[in-house]
């Protein structure tokens, strides 16, 4: 099966705008219907995607959270770049913490932040979630199976 990559998106609506941020091994399509809600109510959003997300697991391991905060940022400066003086940022899970600490260093209107992990994860637990990312991908692309 062919997976198709998914990609930032702007949905340009009124005067006020939404950077919608999405979570760690997640992508865009996370937080698409929110943005298609706050569309229809005359709010501009744009998603980006991070850096090795929603690609091949080699991929995602090869970058970190340095790369996605400069995604998050640039993310911003779209919106800025684009004449928005309203800015509001919405992030789920690790993009809660990404849109608290946007909010902490920015300008922003507003701020919600969805199931943002309160406690660190152990390296265990990011690499069992790595692992969960990569049998996912395989499965839908067709080269792993749960039983190899």
């Amino acid at each position: 099966m062919n997976i198709v990559t998914p990609k930032p998106f702007t949905l340009l609506g009124g005067k006020k705008a939404v950077l919608l941020l999405h979570g760690f091994t997640g992508n865009t399509a996370d937080v698409k219907l929110l943005g298609k809600y706050l569309y229809k109510h005359d709010y501009t959003c744009h998603a980006p995607l991070y850096k090795g997300h929603g690609m091949e697991p080699k991929k995602l391991i090869q970058t970190g959270p340095q790369d996605w905060w400069k995604d998050v940022i640039s993310g911003y400066n779209f919106l800025k770049a684009e004449g928005f003086k309203e800015i509001a940022v919405a992030g789920v899970s690790l993009g809660g913490v990404f849109s608290l600490k946007l909010a902490s260093e920015f300008p922003v209107k507003g701020v919600v932040s969805m199931c943002a992990p309160i406690h660190e994860k152990s390296i265990d637990d990011l690499y069992l979630r790595v692992l969960n990312y990569a049998k996912i991908y395989m499965k839908f692309k067709g080269g792993w199976t749960m039983d190899k």
